[in-house]
């Protein structure tokens, strides 16, 4: 029955860095566009429709209740509501701390899974300076 509960938590864990990948890769591309449009600029149809699915995934991805996640999430929503590149860009380092405080934790959870520890619940709550 151990070993049972052991693997179940391993393959959780391959589960949960696949999600890590998909949330850096959405957030990178997300990132990529909305760093880059300059002021006034139009963004072309297509890129208009991936900024739309990119943030969508990102709103499927992320928990809200966990307050580090809802935290990326206000980020880069704010980010897409702004209307200048350099308003946007002072947002930037925010954005990549937050993305990069959710994927810590996230690892940390992998981390623990990988050890045996069982499956990893419960949201990540804000200490600190994070």
């Amino acid at each position: 029955m151990l070993a049972a509960e052991i693997a179940g938590a391993r393959e959780v864990a391959k589960l949960r860095m696949a999600w890590m990948e998909k949330l850096r890769d959405t957030l990178s591309e997300y990132h990529a566009i909305l760093m880059s449009t300059e002021d006034g600029g139009e963004l072309l149809p297509d890129d208009t429709r991936t900024l739309s699915r990119l943030g969508t995934q990102i709103d499927l991805l992320l928990n809200r209740k966990d307050q580090l996640q809802r935290r990326l999430w206000e980020i880069a929503d704010k980010i897409y509501k702004l209307d200048t590149q350099a308003e946007r860009q002072a947002l930037d380092e925010d954005l990549v701390q937050a993305g990069r405080d959710v994927l810590k934790a996230e690892w940390e959870k992998v981390k623990r899974e990988m050890r045996g520890e069982g499956f990893q619940t419960g949201e990540t709550q804000i200490v600190g300076n994070a």
